[in-house]
């Protein structure tokens, strides 16, 4: 019996006896002040997985924290999710101060409902859990490594996981997008002069480029680069500069790295087949800040009924991206109609 072993597919056939669970204080649990402080649950998980990460000397990704029916004499366990594909077991001491502060964070005591044995899940900034008997079979205290296997976090599997994004996403990519650039020209000229707006002078971005290539696997669009030889962002206004563009895309891939295929993809929402029906894609290339976390973007993964290089709509707001327009032509058009659906006031302020 180990209380530390390296995650591997056999770990699904261990059971609860095949692990070993030693006796950890929790030493970082201040005393309990306030029990209506809406923080405590926080305080509470922080201090649990402090306890775990000074146990294993590692940084602790997750945490499964069992409770028993009875608090005064049962025991605590905890199973933790270590940097490395670790798996670090062990029994929470159980002193008074523990007890005070699960009594005050356990929903059960706070709702006065039927006491229960439950799993909690901690992590950073996430906190849940569910009554035992949810887990079928007596997954929990019986088949333990299968209960392990099916709650593993995300950086557990990260290859398996990136693979079946890369997979779903391929037959959609289509880098060369077609555009009349003279009359993107001839439009964003008359687009600046109608709106009274002043650009900012363009400049060499290769740096940039370079840069964006590298972190995405494929080369900065053409069509986005002829866009900036006519700018470098235009001031008090969405249209975003190379630097800005880039920082965007980096926070929107930051999500989509983080986030599993299952998560991203919406089959509940529906569009108009232009696009796909994703949170966000690495193929999404926010230029146009509509603030708030809401962006239009370049889309260079399509669905079966877009062009590459169309506008699109994504964002914090929305669960999927929509079309905006089917070109930056058009899109441009859409600007300088004082009846399109893009009010002036949404995407500049006058000085």
């Amino acid at each position: 019996m180990r209380n530390r072993i390296a995650f591997s597919d056999n770990v699904e056939q261990m059971k609860w006896d095949d692990f070993h669970f030693n006796v950890i204080p929790v030493n970082t649990l201040p005393p309990l002040e306030d029990p209506e402080d809406i923080d405590n649950s926080f305080t509470f998980c922080d201090a649990l997985l402090d306890a775990f990460k000074e146990a294993s000397d590692k940084e602790v990704i997750k945490l499964l924290f069992l409770t028993p029916e009875d608090i005064s004499s049962s025991k605590f366990y905890g199973i933790a999710f270590l940097e490395g594909k670790e798996v670090f077991t062990a029994e929470i001491e159980n002193t008074s101060l523990f007890k005070e502060w699960f009594t005050v964070v356990d929903e059960r005591t706070n709702r006065k409902e039927t006491i229960t044995s439950k799993v909690y899940f901690f992590g950073a900034n996430s906190f849940s859990s569910q009554p035992i008997s949810n887990f079928k079979n007596d997954q929990v205290f019986k088949n333990t490594g299968a209960f392990i296997s099916d709650h593993i976090p995300n950086a557990f599997i990260a290859e398996k996981l990136a693979k079946e994004k890369a997979d779903f996403i391929a037959p959609f990519i289509q880098l060369e997008a077609k555009s009349n650039f003279e009359k993107v020209v001839q439009q964003f000229v008359q687009l600046i002069h109608s709106k009274e707006l002043t650009i900012i002078p363009p400049k060499n971005n290769d740096a940039i480029y370079a840069e964006f290539e590298a972190a995405a696997g494929y080369p900065f669009p053409t069509i986005i680069k002829e866009f900036l030889t006519l700018h470098n962002g235009v001031q008090n206004s969405a249209i975003m500069g190379a630097e800005k563009i880039f920082q965007e895309w980096k926070d929107w891939q930051w999500v989509y790295n983080d986030w599993t295929q299952k998560e991203l993809l919406d089959t509940y929402s529906t569009n108009e087949g232009k696009t796909l029906l994703m949170y966000t894609t690495p193929y999404w290339i926010p230029f146009f800040d509509m603030q708030n976390g809401n962006f239009l973007a370049f889309d260079f993964a399509p669905n079966t009924k877009g062009t590459a290089g169309q506008i699109i709509r994504f964002g914090a707001d929305q669960e999927i991206g929509y079309i905006q327009a089917d070109s930056l032509e058009l899109f441009l058009e859409q600007l300088m109609d004082d009846e399109g659906d893009i009010e002036d006031y949404e995407w500049f302020r006058s000085e």
